[in-house]
């Protein structure tokens, strides 16, 4: 297990092709479950703060809903501009349990 990490809920809280939105740390956290993976990023999109736990999900990759912002939940790079990016957080499953950590 990846210290300190926080509960967040269980496995079948987070559907899967989908973001949900946790608080973590004192902040919004965006949560996907993809391919049975896990990743976890701020839920504020830089470009206008756009809800990414709304955004779709395609493999490792989140669009913004408002305009279409596609961001890398493994690095939280955007898919051109690399100065927009978001912060990743390790997301990971322990028993059934998932959990976040900072990385």
């Amino acid at each position: 297990m990846v210290e300190p990490a926080v509960e967040v809920g269980g496995r079948a809280e987070f559907p899967e092709g989908e973001g949900t939105m946790v608080e973590f740390d004192g902040r919004e956290i965006a949560v996907f479950r993809s391919d049975d993976e896990f990743y976890a990023v701020e839920n504020k999109c830089p470009h206008q703060g756009g809800p990414l736990s709304d955004g779709k999900v395609e493999e490792t990759s989140v669009f913004c809903p408002w305009h279409g912002f596609e961001f890398d939940l493994t690095t939280g790079e955007h898919s051109h501009l690399g100065d927009l990016c978001v912060e990743t957080y390790a997301a990971f499953v322990e028993d059934g349990t998932v959990f976040l950590s900072k990385e």
